[in-house]
């Protein structure tokens, strides 16, 4: 089954009529858990979903997981699906960097507009941190360089975020704080949130005084590495009626993606980034029939602070150019005016690509974030994005069935 919007009106409509939305979500704990394999932080992640959820395993019919870092399987998803014991009726790995857990909501929701599954499990979980050395993650995150005109040349996936950054504060006439305010943000929220890795104090003098990775982020831009799973439930309304589920679902209103560039070598400028991420959440608000300022979360990709800025702009809830300022000025915070990764978000809680945000799109929506929560949200958007800022992929939720 293809997984291409064919038309975005006929997208709408089906979204109306079968209500499809997230009822269950679950998290492991999140760290350094030696002796555990990928599989079983998926099993662990599922099984909490499901309990969440209010259903059993055999009511699940279809699974959809991610890619493991560490551990690279062959037919992911029908291995796991044998591992747990489902037999699905419909089966997908999704596989495009940060942006696969954002778009395994929509490729569930189009497998049930399409008749063939009900209840989707998506799912993702990773041993990252006690799998893989130091020296064996450098090697994985070269491979999104060109091995012939970025790679020979010592190019990594952070130089080349940072190439990023300079352009951009360049552009914005900005400063290293607008990058740096991202990353102390989320760590505020982070104090917040129950399974998050990084808690300690964290302000802005003591980024501007730690020594620059590449030049001008520091280790506070970069995302951290973990151990841990996490998955949500997908289905429609009447079906999770038809289960007696008492919680009503979060139901997803939009979807888009977007596309710029493999390697950072085919990337003209930054209009060209901006032009993907546009695009992304263009498709997502007008499937969703609304804009960007009827969004009341969101929930951003942040690999590093500067993919933040830029998808802030992108996605037009800053104009170009001020994303770093609004940061700067605190209006990221949960409490402010553009509450961003009320989680902690891949820079201060746990790094499992967008899972985390979708999860914590859905305890906001329900208002079950505990301390993090916002007053009264009706609608969050989630980005996600992979490769260096290539590929973008956006869904929008809601606490009422689209309309």
């Amino acid at each position: 089954m293809s997984t291409q919007i064919p038309n975005i009106e006929d997208t709408r409509e089906l979204l109306k009529k079968n209500q499809i939305g997230i009822v269950g979500v679950g998290e492991t704990a999140q760290g350094k858990i030696p002796g555990k394999s990928s599989f079983h932080f998926l099993s662990e992640a599922s099984k909490l979903a499901i309990e969440d959820a209010g259903i059993q395993k055999s009511d699940v019919d279809g699974v959809i997981t991610a890619f493991s870092l560490v551990e690279e399987t062959f037919m992911h998803c029908t291995t796991f699906a044998d591992y747990i014991g489902i037999n699905p009726k419909y089966f997908e790995s999704v596989a495009i960097g940060g942006a696969t857990a954002v778009w395994m909501t929509a490729a569930a929701a189009m497998a049930i507009n399409s008749g063939q599954a009900e209840v989707v499990l998506c799912v993702r979980g990773d041993n990252t941190l006690s799998g893989i050395s130091s020296a064996g993650m450098i090697a994985l995150i070269r491979e999104m360089c060109h091995g012939e005109f970025e790679y020979p040349f010592g190019l990594t996936t952070p130089g080349g975020y940072a190439l990023m950054a300079q352009r951009y504060l360049y552009e914005s006439k900005g400063k290293r704080e607008h990058l740096h305010s991202v990353a102390v943000t989320m760590r505020q929220h982070a104090q917040l949130k129950e399974n998050a890795m990084n808690k300690d104090d964290l302000s802005l003098d003591d980024i501007m005084n730690t020594r620059l990775l590449a030049s001008p982020l520091t280790k506070f831009d970069c995302s951290i590495v973990s151990d841990g799973g996490a998955a949500f439930i997908v289905t429609t309304n009447a079906k999770a009626k038809e289960l007696g589920l008492k919680k009503d679902p979060v139901y997803l209103h939009g979807m888009g993606q977007g596309f710029s560039h493999q390697y950072l070598t085919s990337c003209a400028d930054l209009d060209q980034i901006y032009g993907a991420i546009e695009a992304s959440g263009q498709k997502a608000f007008k499937t969703a029939g609304m804009t960007n300022k009827d969004v009341d979360l969101t929930f951003l990709y942040d690999c590093f602070t500067i993919t933040t800025l830029l998808e802030l702009e992108g996605l037009g809830i800053v104009p170009r150019g001020q994303a770093g300022a609004a940061a700067l000025e605190g209006r990221l915070h949960k409490d402010a005016d553009i509450p961003l990764n009320t989680h902690g978000g891949l820079l201060s809680q746990a790094h499992l690509g967008a899972m985390h945000h979708v999860v914590e799109a859905v305890l906001q929506l329900r208002g079950e974030a505990g301390q993090r929560q916002v007053k009264n949200p009706n609608t969050a958007l989630v980005h996600g994005n992979g490769g260096i800022v290539s590929a973008h992929s956006t869904i929008i939720l809601g606490n009422e069935p689209l309309s």
